[in-house]
């Protein structure tokens, strides 16, 4: 990759495979993120060769994927998940898929030494598997408030909390694959600004979602109600794209928008309608 990319996140449009694919390449996007689970399924019936082909058909990439190992649940199941991941990891990496993200609330309901402290070993044994097949794990870092409701009991919540846990997890791993999926509506609700998000070491970024946050102070703000990048203009699109250009990054941006905005659109009104808006936010940012 030389430069941002049109990744087209598959909660926009929806449907499989080679239905996702081709509604992102109708509508110009360059890359998809990648569904591995389907993906997989299907390179262990057909052969990754021909999951590959079918996004090599369409002259997509899939330079990203979701973590599906369950971290957050009670041991077993992440055991169970963990054991699965090689063999998938192998597959995501045969289909240029070398980022790989998960959500990290600030809050896991439990107390925050161990919160801190499971997230960063479960966390550190899936980089080790990725690492082995040359793929980083980004941590999603999570902004709105009302996940922070108790303030002596949070973690990964800003850039700052994102990078000190993504080192920590770095130095338990022994591996240095991991940074962060910074998302334009954290960043807003978390109150940063472009000197924090400069401050992050590009390869860290592993991957990036854009979108907008309604006009309602940040007290109001919820996780569940995004709007296409610059569709509000609340949140400053233009200084979060410039600062990630003016650092060097280079990879996937995908708009993930979630709640009602786009509800009673087609898969491909949905499409159109975001590669229109990230047209637009590339253009004024000048990237």
């Amino acid at each position: 990759m030389d430069a941002m990319i049109h990744t087209l996140n598959p909660s926009i449009a929806g449907g499989g495979i080679e239905e996702g694919a081709a509604i992102a390449a109708r509508h110009g996007f360059q890359g998809i993120e990648l569904p591995l689970g389907a993906a997989h399924a299907l390179a262990a019936r057909d052969g990754v060769a021909a999951v590959a082909d079918i996004y090599k058909s369409h002259n997509l990439v899939t330079p990203v994927f979701g973590l599906e190992v369950e971290w957050r649940k009670d041991e077993d199941t992440f055991l169970r998940g963990l054991a699965e991941l090689p063999a998938a990891a192998k597959t995501a990496a045969a289909l240029g898929a070398n980022r790989c993200c998960t959500w990290v609330l600030p809050d896991g309901g439990v107390p925050l030494a161990e919160y801190r402290a499971n997230s960063i070993r479960r966390f550190a044994k899936v980089a080790k598997i990725l690492n082995d097949n040359g793929i980083l794990l980004g941590l999603e870092f999570i902004g709105p408030r009302h996940f922070r409701t108790s303030p002596d009991n949070v973690w990964f919540w800003d850039i700052a909390s994102g990078l000190q846990g993504a080192d920590d997890v770095a130095a338990a791993s022994g591996t240095d694959n991991v940074g962060l999926l910074v998302d334009c509506f954290h960043w807003f609700n978390s109150e940063g600004n472009a000197m924090d998000l400069a401050s992050i070491p590009v390869e860290q970024v592993v991957h990036v979602h854009i979108n907008d946050a309604p006009a309602v102070p940040l007290d109001e703000q919820v996780d569940n109600v995004r709007f296409l990048p610059g569709d509000k203009g609340t949140i400053d699109i233009t200084a979060f794209l410039k600062t990630l250009a003016a650092i060097g990054y280079e990879g996937p941006v995908a708009t993930e928008v979630l709640g009602t905005a786009l509800d009673g659109l087609t898969p491909d009104e949905k499409a159109a309608a975001t590669i229109d808006s990230e047209i637009k936010c590339f253009a004024l940012a000048g990237v």
